[in-house]
C-alpha cells in the first residue's frame, strides 16, 4: 500500500499532449457557450450582466484547465485544494439564479476536464430543456407587482377600499405621509389583464395624484 501510493506521488500520471489538450478545451469551450446562451435568452431579472454572462464561460474553461493540470497527480492535486483553499470570494450575488449557472459552469469544467464529456453534454442539454420549460412556458411564473398610490391623506379608506375590491389578496406592505398627502404600497398579483380597471379607478377618486404598478421578480423590482 506505501509503495503504491509513493508511486503515485513521486510518478504523476497526468501526462497531456498538446492536441489532446486543446482537443479538451475546445470541447469546453462548445459547452461553456450552451451556458452562455442559456442564460442570455432564459434572464428574466432587472437588468442583464453580459460581464457576469462571459465570467461564466471564463470559470468553466479555467475549471477545466484546473482538471487537465491535475489529472491523477494525487501530490498535486492535494497542493492544488489547499492553495484554492485560501482564496475568498466576496462578489455579492443578488440572483440566487446565478448561483446555479456558477455551479452548472464548475460542473462542465470538472466533466470535461476528467474527459467525460457525454455527461458533460448531456447534462448541459438537460439543464437548457428545463430552463427554457421553465422560462417560456409560464410554468412557475410569477405575477406579483408593486402597486404605488400618491394622494390626499382623507381619501385613505377610499383608496383602501378600491384595492381591496379589486385585488382580495392584496397585502399592504407600507403607508408614508408628508402633511396632507401620502403613499400607499401594495403588493397585488395580477392575471388575465386584471389590470385594466383598477387605473381608471383608482384615478376616478378624487385627490389620487399617481398611480404606478411594478413588475415584481422574487426580491427586486423592475
Amino acid at each position: 500500500m506505501k509503495e503504491t501510493l509513493y508511486k503515485y506521488l513521486a510518478n504523476p500520471s497526468g501526462g497531456v499532449t498538446v492536441f489532446g489538450a486543446l482537443e479538451v478545451m475546445i470541447v469546453a469551450l462548445m459547452l461553456s457557450m450552451v451556458i452562455f446562451l442559456t442564460y442570455k435568452i432564459t434572464f428574466s431579472g432587472v437588468m442583464y450582466n453580459r460581464k457576469f454572462n462571459v465570467s461564466l464561460v471564463m470559470l468553466t474553461l479555467v475549471t477545466t484547465m484546473v482538471m487537465i493540470v491535475i489529472g491523477s497527480d494525487i501530490a498535486l492535486s492535494l497542493g492544488m485544494v489547499g492553495a484554492l483553499s485560501i482564496v475568498r470570494f466576496r462578489t455579492a450575488i443578488k440572483d440566487p439564479r446565478d448561483t446555479a449557472y456558477i455551479f452548472w459552469s464548475i460542473g462542465v469544467g470538472l466533466s470535461v476536464g476528467t474527459g467525460n464529456y457525454m455527461v458533460a453534454a448531456i447534462g448541459s442539454l438537460f439543464l437548457l430543456g428545463v430552463l427554457s420549460m421553465f422560462s417560456f412556458s409560464g410554468f412557475g411564473k410569477e405575477d406579483r407587482y408593486i402597486l404605488i398610490i400618491r394622494g390626499n391623506r382623507d381619501k385613505e379608506e377610499d383608496i383602501m377600499r378600491c384595492v381591496f375590491n379589486s385585488f382580495k389578496g392584496s397585502q399592504l406592505r407600507a403607508k408614508n405621509s408628508v402633511g396632507t398627502n401620502m403613499e400607499i404600497i401594495y403588493q397585488i398579483k395580477i392575471k388575465n389583464n386584471e389590470d385594466k380597471n383598477i387605473v381608471s379607478d383608482l384615478y376616478s377618486i378624487e385627490g389620487v395624484n399617481a398611480v404606478n404598478i411594478v413588475a415584481q421578480n422574487g426580491e427586486t423590482i423592475g
